[in-house]
């Protein structure tokens, strides 16, 4: 089984001091802020969220100058559930387990077009993954155990952003659409998408203290579900705060503390929603790292995070591990 070679007990980037270390990190950031969804995601219906939380690290309020950025991304989340939840529409007792490989590629294209004054950025989301889940099944007045794994298609996620700066403060608001072009099957099966529609909109901030170089970021959105229509599952609307402080110490280096926060605000509802209301929350701290060098001629930003999740209700509570390239043309 899949799962089963998933780290499931682990213990649980930098603005450059030159000019396309400064572009190539500012992608990087602004490519995150839903790159991973949904990686590191889960609450709501099955206890999964069709937001990557984690996805907005360092630099997550920079919008980049004009150009075209190129992020490849990867991600693990590994966890367990202590409750019981519903997956497909299908009843699972607490204990289950997922496991979720994600690969994919996030394209930003920032034009020399302003609005408001600000740098406005579009981008899209391509995400494909490999999922494990291992639960026990409720089948009529049964419980038995299944072990279902296989690789799909993401749910492809747009997005549009305007950035400004004064100084070394930056901040950029957007608003993302989440379609649903995953792979997705009702009832206990390897699902790589949610099949349920959503909108997500945010702001981010990235302050830089011009002396000892700490940076402080801090990305917060929420989320507006759309009803699952093949379940009959309504989704309640959710709150996620992405954060990160660390230190530039100079040669394109950042590193520091990360972490996230996520709270759901409304029940869920439906006929599909058979625990009631489910409001799930969760919390998150890990390190990060971003560094900015060239592989040849080519400039290039990578970005490394791990967390460790804790405080989790209604949920699957475990451990994300994230990474980026971000190439600038």
């Amino acid at each position: 089984m899949f799962y089963r070679n998933f780290p499931l007990d682990l213990a649980t980037g930098t603005l450059s001091s030159h000019a396309r270390g400064l572009k190539l990190s500012a992608a990087l950031g602004a490519a995150l802020l839903m790159a991973a969804a949904p990686v590191s995601a889960y609450a709501a219906e099955g206890g999964f969220s069709v937001y990557g939380l984690g996805g907005a690290g360092f630099n997550a309020g920079i919008t980049p100058p004009a150009g075209t950025y190129v992020t490849p991304l990867a991600g693990l989340y590994t966890g367990v559930i202590d409750v019981g939840s519903t997956v497909g529409g299908v009843p699972v007792s607490a204990g289950a387990r997922v496991g979720f490989f994600q690969s994919g590629v996030n394209l930003l294209y920032v034009p020399e077009v302003k609005a408001l004054d600000g740098q406005v950025g579009f981008s899209v989301t391509v995400p494909v993954g490999y999922i494990a889940l291992a639960a026990d099944v409720s089948v009529g007045n049964a419980s038995i155990s299944r072990e279902v794994e296989g690789p799909g298609l993401g749910d492809i996620i747009p997005k549009v952003q305007i950035g400004w700066s004064s100084g070394t403060f930056f901040n950029t608001v957007y608003a993302s659409a989440v379609l649903p072009t995953g792979k997705y099957n009702p009832g206990f099966s390897a699902s790589t998408g949610l099949h349920r529609p959503a909108i997500d909109m945010g702001w981010a901030f990235t302050y830089i203290e011009p002396q000892t170089k700490i940076q402080f970021n801090a990305q917060a959105g929420v989320t507006f579900n759309f009803i699952n229509t093949e379940t009959d599952y309504q989704s309640g609307t959710e709150f996620h705060l992405d954060w990160a402080v660390g230190k530039d110490f100079g040669n394109g280096i950042t590193a520091g503390v990360v972490g996230y926060n996520y709270r759901q605000l409304t029940d869920d509802s439906g006929s599909g929603a058979r625990l009631g209301g489910y409001k799930g929350s969760v919390d998150a701290i890990g390190l990060g790292l971003n560094y900015s060098t060239e592989f040849g001629t080519q400039p290039v930003s990578l970005s490394f995070r791990h967390y460790r999740e804790f405080n989790a209700v209604n949920r699957f509570e475990g451990s994300t591990t994230l990474a980026t390239a971000t190439f600038a043309f």
